[in-house]
C-alpha cells in the first residue's frame, strides 16, 4: 500500500511557490508516495460530536494521510493532526515556538547560544519613555517572515514613524549586529545540517535574498557546528533553517528559526536535491515509528 500524505500551502504563498510544490509532487511520485496539494483554505477543524475532527472540502476526512507536510503556519492544526496521530512536519512544538521571535529566544535563552540583547515590548510600549536600549537599535515583529516587518531606528522621529505603523502589535528589539547587511542560513534536516548559505546586502542591513542579497555557499567551521548543534539539540526537527547574524569579530550570534523554511538559496548555491531528502527523511520517521505525535 502506498504511503499517502498531504502538501499544505494557503493560498497566497502557493501561488509563489508552484514550482517548489511541483518538485514536492515528482520526487514523491518517484519515491511511489501518494501526495496530495491541498490549501489550508480547503480545511476546517475542531470538534464534532464531542470528537476531534478534520473536514475537507466540507465532509467528513474518511481516510487519514499517513503525514502532513505544513507549509503554512497554523500550530494549533499542527497539533489537531498530531492529536489524531497523524505526524506534522513540521511538529506543532516547532511551529508553536519558531513563528515567534521571543518565543524563539525565551527558549534558547541559557543553552549556550550566542544571540543578541533582545526584550519582548509591544509596539505601544515603544513611546512610554521606558527603552531598554539606546539608540540605533532594531525593532522586529515577533511574526514576521522574510525580513519584514523589520526596521532600524536612530532616533525619536523614526520611533514615532514606526509605532504608527506597528500599532499595538507585539516586538521585540534589539542592538544592531557587529556586522550589518550579512547573514548565514543553516539548512537542518532532523538532525542533520544539510548546507549553509551566506547572505549579504551592500545596500541595506536586512541580507535577504528576496530583499535584493547576493547568496553563496558556506562551510561552517568547527565552533560555528558546535553552535548550530547546541540549538538542533534543544528540538526535534523535520526541515527548517537556522539563521544567523555575524558580531564585529565574524562570530555568529542566533538570529531566528524558519520552520516553512524558503530553499531557493540552497538551490542556487548547491546540487542538494532537498526535497527528495525531506521525503526520504518523513519515510524513516514513519518506517521507524519516531515521529512527533
Amino acid at each position: 500500500m502506498k504511503t499517502k500524505g498531504w502538501l499544505i500551502y494557503e493560498a497566497e504563498h502557493a501561488k509563489k511557490n508552484r514550482a517548489f510544490i511541483e518538485w514536492f509532487l515528482d520526487e514523491a511520485r518517484e519515491l511511489d508516495i501518494e501526495l496530495d496539494f491541498i490549501l489550508q483554505t480547503s480545511i476546517s477543524f475542531g470538534v464534532r460530536n464531542n470528537e476531534l475532527a478534520i473536514l475537507l472540502d466540507g465532509a467528513q476526512l474518511m481516510e487519514a494521510p499517513d503525514f502532513v507536510i505544513m507549509r503554512n503556519i497554523d500550530p494549533l492544526f499542527n497539533e489537531q493532526l498530531e492529536c489524531l496521530g497523524i505526524p506534522c512536519f513540521n511538529s506543532h512544538l516547532v511551529s508553536v515556538i519558531c513563528n515567534d521571535k521571543a518565543k524563539t529566544h525565551q527558549y534558547l535563552a541559557g543553552q549556550g547560544v550566542p544571540m543578541l540583547d533582545t526584550f519582548f515590548m509591544t509596539a505601544d510600549e515603544l513611546l512610554t519613555g521606558n527603552l531598554p536600549l539606546p539608540f540605533p537599535f532594531v525593532i522586529k515583529t515577533r511574526t514576521g517572515r522574510g525580513g519584514g516587518d523589520v526596521f532600524m531606528v536612530e532616533d525619536s522621529d523614526q520611533l514615532q514613524a514606526v509605532h504608527a505603523e506597528l500599532s499595538a502589535r507585539s516586538i521585540i528589539l534589539q542592538p544592531l549586529a557587529g556586522s550589518l547587511g550579512k547573514d548565514l542560513r543553516v539548512y537542518v534536516l532532523g538532525t542533520e545540517i544539510v548546507g549553509a548559505v551566506l547572505r549579504s546586502n551592500q545596500t541595506s542591513f536586512k541580507a535577504n535574498f528576496t530583499l535584493g542579497g547576493q547568496a553563496e555557499a558556506y562551510i561552517l567551521n568547527e565552533w560555528e557546528l558546535t553552535v548550530v548543534n547546541k540549538i538542533i539539540q534543544q528540538f526535534d526537527f523535520g526541515l527548517v533553517g537556522i539563521d544567523f547574524l555575524f558580531d564585529e569579530n565574524g562570530c555568529l550570534l542566533f538570529n531566528e528559526i524558519e520552520d516553512v523554511v524558503g530553499c531557493r538559496t540552497l538551490c542556487l548555491t548547491s546540487d542538494i536535491n532537498i526535497v527528495k531528502r525531506y521525503l526520504e527523511f518523513i519515510l524513516q520517521k514513519l518506517a521507524t515509528g519516531e515521529t512527533f505525535t
